[in-house]
């Protein structure tokens, strides 16, 4: 009787592995043969890890994770007024399916650079304790008032809890945030910049002209006008530069200001109010270095990146292409509308 009791108990875990494998196998020729998408795949994709995206054949990112982050975008939408474009957001439409697929599109290349960074961090010794995270956490609460405002707007813009919230963007931006600051002591780009910018700074030194230097030096348009930016209010420019514009008294320039684009010694040449608003009229000496969003365009181009999905692939660019032709054509229509200063009402939520 025991020894049945054992064969019996034996064939059952084999029958249920069996199963469960069969079950596997099916459902893996629905997802990537056919592409199927509907309530039952999504069932197997929120039981089973199957793998939207595969990072040098070792990480993945899982097609769990994409339907929640498409869950939330789409909610996001729907809880929008787009009354003032003409429209609701129906993604029930076939165009609105299509909108919805652009976006997935564009969350599975965040993704990508999510994953990327997170590898890049953790290969260089980066970690990211949960206090740091409730510190950030903490900062950010306080735009809302209250922990139980932030999670209210969580909840009701995205289906977010708190916890989603600290692994969904505050974790990212964390190691964003720490990465970058670790290129820019380290990039030879930055560390060419940095002398070059204190070379000029040297030459304001010893009197030379703030227009001359820049017009010799300095990176961009502005270069063409002695460095001369224009009149800008506070929120228009980069915070860097705006806190330092404040400190500012008019004919007084800056020690060397370092920002995301690289490194800026500006002259405020006026200031003024204006219907309300606080303006400075602006000119700098700029020397740009690479940004966060360069640097991290070479990684993926060093990685190998598979794209699972049925009529996606990844272009070795940093994006991911179409490759089903009624997609390719749907966002040709739309761009070209979009540059035709016709833009439709779907080409708007596109770019939104």
């Amino acid at each position: 009787m025991e020894k049945n009791k054992k064969v019996s108990i034996s064939t059952i875990f084999y029958a249920v592995a069996s199963v469960a494998i069969g079950l596997l196998v099916i459902f893996s020729v629905i997802i990537y043969g056919f592409g199927v998408d509907n309530g039952l795949t999504k069932k197997a994709t929120a039981i089973f890890p199957y793998p939207a995206i595969v990072i040098d054949g070792v990480h993945f990112i899982s097609m769990r994770d994409l339907q929640e982050n498409v869950a939330a975008v789409r909610k996001f939408y729907e809880n929008q007024d787009f009354s003032k474009l003409g429209f609701t957001a129906d993604f029930n439409s076939d165009e609105g399916r299509k909108m919805l697929k652009v976006k997935e599109r564009d969350l599975m290349i965040k993704l990508v650079e999510n994953k990327i960074i997170e590898i890049t961090a953790n290969e260089s010794g980066i970690k990211i304790t949960p206090a740091m995270i409730a510190d950030e956490v903490e900062k950010r609460r306080t735009q809302y008032g209250t922990t139980d405002g932030l999670e209210n707007n969580l909840k009701n813009l995205y289906g977010w809890t708190l916890e989603d919230f600290k692994e969904k963007v505050v974790k990212p931006d964390m190691y964003k945030q720490i990465l970058s600051a670790d290129m820019r002591k380290t990039d030879v780009r930055w560390i060419e910049a940095k002398k070059k910018i204190e070379k000029a700074q040297a030459r304001l030194g010893a009197s030379q002209d703030f227009n001359s230097v820049a017009k010799d030096v300095s990176d961009g348009e502005s270069a063409k006008n002695g460095g001369a930016l224009g009149w800008f209010s506070y929120d228009q420019m980069l915070p860097e530069i705006a806190t330092t514009a404040l400190a500012l008294n008019v004919n007084q320039q800056s020690e060397i200001i370092e920002s995301s684009l690289g490194y800026h010694i500006i002259r405020v040449e006026d200031k003024k109010k204006e219907d309300g608003v606080e303006k400075v009229k602006l000119s700098q000496i700029f020397i740009r270095a690479r940004t966060f969003s360069e640097w991290l365009l070479e990684k993926e181009k060093n990685v190998r990146i598979l794209v699972l999905l049925r009529g996606m692939s990844w272009n070795g660019d940093g994006g991911i292409d179409f490759t089903a032709d009624d997609m390719r054509n749907f966002e040709a229509n739309v761009k070209k509308e979009s540059a035709g200063g016709a833009s439709s009402s779907l080409g708007q939520l596109l770019d939104k």
